[in-house]
């Protein structure tokens, strides 16, 4: 216990030392966000009111330098987020909830099995959902992060959504990360694709399956996804393959992959088709190699991270695979 405190401490010491050189305390630091989102065009009163609840938030930086420190691989990551259960789970919930997911994939054009993917490698498939004070996770993280931008901009989002009427939420509950809803959504997302699907005067991605389900479909459409294309496959290398084309990150059809010696994951031939993919290999060569479509640019558009990206696609793979009855 008292190694845990000393790590504790520790820990905050390192997080906390980036802003000291300012010589601002949070409170002071905290006045100066309110008068720049104000001068910015936020209402003044609500801006205030909202960060009067506001406190320093140290559970937040503590998650964030235990998630910087962790290297995991697609070998351990993909089995430990998408294993049997969790798979057994999503396709239970997908027969459960698809008259929901179909009403939703005819208004935005997004296949049902992506949305339940999404809320499993999300929330593990949570079906209400609490957290902190959205405005002191950020505001924390903005403190002790001065030179990362984002959280700014997260930080806008919350008031503009705490301004505005047709949220309908006295407040905004976030995780440790400053995510928010089932679908952990950044704030500008939410701010960007609130939708209301159950017509009750509020969008609630807390606990609305409709309100989830559709602000994510939203925000997926509004980014440009094609609904007639999957993500992407997994494949194998060539022996005398050019590393080189790793790096370079560039969009070639699957004909074009094939010629230069790409192969299905069971050693197939790839199709002749024109279908363009790039390679997606977050371990390098030797790790797990996919070809990812444009799709997959908007799943990590959703959640900024290539293995929750790659487990995603995977379980989507699984509810689909074999077909559900």
């Amino acid at each position: 216990m008292l190694l845990r405190f000393i790590l504790l401490v520790l820990t905050l010491s390192t997080a906390f030392s980036g802003y000291a050189k300012s010589q601002l305390s949070f409170h002071e630091y905290i006045k100066e966000l309110e008068s720049k989102l104000i001068k910015n065009g936020s209402n003044a009163y609500k801006t205030k009111e909202a960060f009067h609840q506001v406190k320093l938030f140290k559970k937040a930086v503590v998650v964030q330098e235990q998630t910087q420190q962790r290297q995991p691989t697609l070998d351990t990551y993909i089995p430990e987020v998408v294993n049997e259960q969790r798979v057994k789970k999503a396709r239970t919930l997908y027969k459960t909830h698809l008259p929901l997911l179909k009403e939703i994939e005819r208004k935005y054009n997004i296949q049902p099995r992506f949305i339940i993917a999404l809320w499993g490698v999300s929330s593990d498939f949570a079906d209400e959902i609490d957290g902190y004070n959205a405005l002191s996770v950020l505001s924390s993280l903005a403190y002790t992060n001065p030179n990362d931008k984002t959280y700014y901009t997260e930080i806008e989002s919350v008031v503009n959504l705490l301004n505005s009427n047709d949220v309908g939420l006295s407040g905004i509950k976030s995780d440790r990360s400053g995510k928010v809803g089932l679908f952990s959504l950044s704030a500008q997302q939410y701010s960007s694709s609130h939708q209301d699907y159950d017509n009750d005067g509020k969008s609630d991605i807390w606990r609305s399956m409709g309100d989830s389900f559709a602000t994510t479909a939203k925000y997926l459409a509004d980014n440009g996804w094609e609904n007639d294309f999957t993500w992407g496959r997994q494949v194998k290398l060539p022996k005398n393959f050019d590393n080189r084309l790793i790096a370079k990150d560039e969009y070639l059809t699957l004909s074009q992959w094939k010629k230069i010696g790409l192969t299905r994951f069971d050693d197939r031939d790839l199709p002749n088709a024109q279908l363009k993919a790039k390679i997606t290999a977050p371990d390098g060569a030797n790790g797990r190699v996919y070809l990812t479509y444009k799709n997959f640019e908007y799943l990590m558009k959703l959640n900024d991270s290539l293995y929750n990206s790659i487990a995603v696609g995977y379980l989507s793979n699984r509810i689909k695979f074999p077909p559900i009855k």
